[in-house]
């Protein structure tokens, strides 16, 4: 009886003691660590590290060494580094600051996780000849902070839990992982095969991308450009084999879900997306390495666009204020209208007279401004509804010929109108494809041509 009255009142007193501690701990380190002035651990300036060692959780160790001003992984193997991800790890360094001193002179390491330490990072300055080496413990019994010291140093401290991820890196997550390697800013083509779709092309002229493929037209250059820095921001989530090659149908890359083609200049890298992993991600190969790596799902999805998803839906690029000039076709006549510059107000105080439109051929003549805005307006915000699988070959016709844009060096447009029944079509110059527009649309953008340039 009396043993185990004394085995209550020792659980009594050691549940007491644990949870004093915990809630001291809990209740402490907010407060007082806030508004006590905290030590860095190190003194240093990574700027003058030239090596990096990090034994992770996982067991593997990867160096980092600095050549020509540059951080490359030279072990485990020789690769290039994500610099934001090296960059995290230097800067963690930098500013590691000591939260608490735990024990100047602890009696046992282990009970706080050092001996041996969970994960350490250690780095060398340039001129020294050692290794300066932090090693890091298990959680707090709060989870918020780390157990800590420095090797060579037997004082534990802590530092802030939510380093662990900057300073616990792999060989994966200090390297690159751009899925294929391009010059964004020089991407000049793109061909999207995938699976059940037709082939779709791309080239880049100017600030335009356009079709190729499966018919000349102009493509949403938002979009288009979208996938483009989709492609150049994908990034392997994990690497299944350095090398692939003999074996691709176990990662379906023998017949690839999509191929994806993008070209800068003379040069061209391919990704091939294969099928899809357990854990949802997918197999993927830069055709021009033996490595298959995993990317997110996600980047599937945006190849899988149909040619209407990615074609320029706006059919005219002026806007009424940018206008300068229009060459109008209708009734197998041709009009020109002309924007003038309104001459400059005499009275400052006045404001400022509006420019005007006339029509300067066939005949000069003065213009109802109010149908000339009208008419620009409705033409401007015309858009594609679908597009055509067949051109209208006749029916009632408008051409327009635009100048807009500076005035020095104006662009042009020109757009053929033609509408049968109650289809109306757009078609512009170079696209062998038109687009079908609203009718009502149309009609009264024609009535108002017409009484601006009294066809009948």
């Amino acid at each position: 009886m009396r043993g185990g009255r004394s085995f209550l009142i020792l659980l009594v007193l050691a549940l007491g003691l644990g949870g004093y501690i915990y809630f001291y701990e809990w209740n402490r380190e907010p407060s007082e660590l806030a508004s006590a002035k905290k030590d860095k651990v190190f003194s240093t300036d990574s700027s003058k590290f030239e090596e990096v060692e990090v034994h992770a959780v996982s067991g593997e160790t990867t160096t980092l060494k600095k050549v020509n001003g540059l951080w490359e992984i030279s072990k485990p193997e020789a690769l290039p580094t994500d610099s934001s991800e090296v960059g995290s790890l230097l800067s963690t360094l930098d500013t590691l600051e000591i939260q608490r001193v735990i024990d100047e002179h602890p009696a046992n390491p282990a009970e706080f996780g050092l001996a041996p330490a969970r994960f350490s990072v250690a780095f060398k300055v340039a001129g020294e000849p050692a290794m300066k080496r932090l090693e890091i413990g298990r959680k707090t019994p709060t989870g918020s902070d780390l157990y800590a010291r420095v090797e060579g140093q037997p004082k534990v401290f802590l530092i802030s839990a939510y380093l662990e991820d900057s300073l616990n890196k792999t060989a994966f997550g200090l390297r690159d992982k751009t899925a294929l390697k391009f010059d964004r800013d020089a991407a000049d083509a793109l061909t999207l095969e995938v699976v059940g779709s037709p082939t779709l092309s791309f080239t880049k002229k100017g600030q335009d991308w356009r079709f190729t493929k499966p018919y000349e037209a102009k493509a949403d250059f938002g979009i288009v450009d979208g996938v483009v820095s989709k492609l150049s921001s994908a990034r392997m989530t994990a690497i299944e084999t350095p090398d692939g090659t003999k074996d691709l149908k176990k990662y379906g890359l023998d017949k690839p879900q999509a191929v994806v083609t993008i070209g800068a200049g003379s040069t061209q890298a391919r990704l091939a997306v294969g099928s899809k992993k357990a854990d949802g991600a997918l197999y993927a190969r830069d055709l021009a390495r033996p490595m298959i790596f995993t990317v997110d799902a996600t980047l599937l999805e945006d190849f899988k666009k149909k040619p209407d998803d990615l074609r320029k839906k706006d059919v005219f690029e002026f806007r009424p204020f940018s206008a300068l000039g229009l060459d109008v076709t209708v009734g197998g006549k041709t009009f020109t209208f002309a924007k003038q510059k309104a001459p400059a107000a005499t009275d400052p105080a006045a404001a400022a007279p509006a420019d005007v439109w006339k029509q300067t051929k066939p005949d000069a003549k003065d213009l109802d401004q109010s149908k000339v805005t009208d008419f620009l307006t409705t033409m401007s915000n015309l858009r594609a509804e679908s597009f055509a699988t067949t051109n209208l070959s006749s029916g009632e016709e408008l051409v327009l010929t635009v100048r807009f844009g500076d005035e020095k060096a104006p662009s042009t447009e020109t757009i053929r109108f033609r509408k049968s029944g109650t289809v109306a079509q757009a078609t512009l110059a170079g696209e062998s494809s038109a687009l079908v527009v609203s009718a009502t649309e149309f009609d009264k953008a024609l009535s108002l041509i017409k009484a601006l340039t009294g066809v009948k």
